[in-house]
């Protein structure tokens, strides 16, 4: 599995981060009472700004995609900020466990899952070892 993500580049991974996330962060946003109601838990305010969050993590992953000097540079950060969501995501997840529907699960476990998926393969791809300068 290591070998297949490292095909991959980092602002491809990044870019990748963004158009898994960026489609939830929108509905998030866009529908936030709907999916308050059927989702349960916090309620339509930690639902939009829950969105407003992750869009603005997407803008920041798509000009680090494109900045190869911020990816070097901030690519540790990335991942911590990855792991500290999904630990977050996890923690509120337990904590609103009682007044959750399926649609509140599938919500937060994908706000648990994909950032650890995204964090693991930053870091396969971030250990790649350095191509000799010449070759």
């Amino acid at each position: 599995m290591k070998n297949l993500v490292r095909r991959f580049s980092v602002k491809q991974i990044l870019l990748g981060d963004v158009a898994l996330s960026t489609p939830l962060a929108l509905a998030l946003i866009l529908a936030a009472e709907p999916i308050a109601q059927w989702a349960g838990g916090p309620g339509a305010t930690f639902y939009l700004v829950a969105g407003i969050v992750m869009l603005l993590s997407c803008v920041n992953m798509a000009a680090m995609a494109f900045n190869e000097r911020w990816q070097e540079k901030f690519l540790n950060l990335m991942i911590a900020g990855d792991v500290t969501w999904s630990l977050l995501s996890f923690a509120l997840m337990v904590w609103f466990a009682g007044s959750l529907q399926p649609l509140g699960w599938v919500l937060f476990a994908l706000n648990v899952l994909v950032p650890l998926d995204m964090a693991w393969m930053k870091r396969v791809d971030g250990s790649k070892p350095q191509r000799p300068a010449f070759g």
